[in-house]
């Protein structure tokens, strides 16, 4: 294998042309190259190139950056409702849980407090032990209640626990507590374990916005969501079997996802600004097309549709 090196702006502009890529304003490319990673701006090539592996004809450097800079501003507007949602679990987390077993941390660790035919529930426990441990030294709000209360409460804990973290405490509690908190999440008739694994999509999705990942293309390598009542409404694509592909665990699966834990204007704010996001990039910034861009998205043509359902 051939070792990588470093190379300076004026050899990546040399790598750049030698991929047969052009580049429309030099200047412009080294001021990009000053302030953006070019590998991970390289990493949106993807949408340029043939069958073949092959550059398409008048693919530019400035064509793949504005790809780049288009799923930082998707990021963005998909992150922002599912920070909400992760607030939300929280505060319904620690309400319940803290009326019915205590809110200190012998009562959080407690395994008798949740389900114990869970085969995750040990892991999850020690898990659990080693935020609260390791994450908590470092926050001020923990450690004042420390200093000052001898404790911590759930609450307050709640400000170092990771979205994951409480998607595992959800997963292992009690059936009770899973049934009271979905009905406090949704007016969706879906179950518990759906819920489970829908939060666990949102929190992929928040871990790849939080790490500037790829998200435009986004699909998971796990089992997707069940099929809902909105992916009756689109043309979505299936497999020879009739079960749908798209809608279970790419973007829109998320968008679902999203509409199914929020609240009707919040969602329609994020639809809007989707729309918005992919019209811009259509008329006036990207050289592929709103249906090329939304293909690439896993996305319905009519998907402001969902906001309407």
């Amino acid at each position: 294998m051939r070792e990588k090196t470093f190379l300076t702006i004026d050899e990546l502009l040399i790598k750049i042309k030698s991929k047969n890529i052009n580049i429309k304003d030099e200047n412009n490319v080294r001021d990009i190259l000053e302030t953006n990673n070019y590998y991970f701006i390289m990493g949106y090539k993807f949408a340029f190139k043939t069958d073949d592996g092959i550059y398409k004809d008048n693919t530019s450097f400035e064509d793949i950056y504005s790809l780049y800079i288009f799923d930082k501003m998707l990021k963005l507007i998909i992150l922002d409702p599912i920070l909400e949602i992760e607030q939300k679990l929280k505060t319904i987390y620690t309400n319940n849980y803290s009326y019915r077993y205590g809110y200190k941390i012998n009562n959080i660790l407690d395994i008798n407090n949740y389900d114990l035919s869970n085969n995750y529930l040990k892991d999850t426990l020690s898990n659990l032990g080693k935020q609260l441990n390791n994450f908590g030294n470092n926050n001020k709000a923990v450690m004042f209640y420390k200093n000052n209360h001898s404790f911590v409460p759930l609450w307050v804990y709640m400000k170092i626990l990771s979205f994951g973290m409480i998607r595992d405490m959800f997963y292992v509690s009690k059936a009770s507590d899973k049934d009271y908190m979905k009905n406090k999440l949704t007016n969706e008739k879906i179950n518990s374990g759906e819920v489970a694994n829908m939060l666990r999509l949102l929190v992929r999705v928040r871990n790849i916005c939080c790490h500037d990942d790829i998200l435009l293309s986004f699909v998971d390598d796990k089992l997707g969501i069940k099929t809902t009542k909105y992916h009756e409404e689109f043309k979505l694509k299936k497999d020879k079997n009739n079960s749908f592909i798209q809608g279970k665990k790419d973007l829109f699966a998320i968008l679902i996802t999203i509409k199914i834990f929020s609240s009707k204007d919040r969602f329609n704010i994020l639809i809007n600004n989707l729309s918005m996001l992919v019209n811009e990039y259509d008329k006036q910034i990207g050289s592929l097309d709103r249906k090329q861009i939304l293909s690439i998205m896993h996305l319905p043509d009519n998907f402001e549709k969902l906001k309407d359902l």
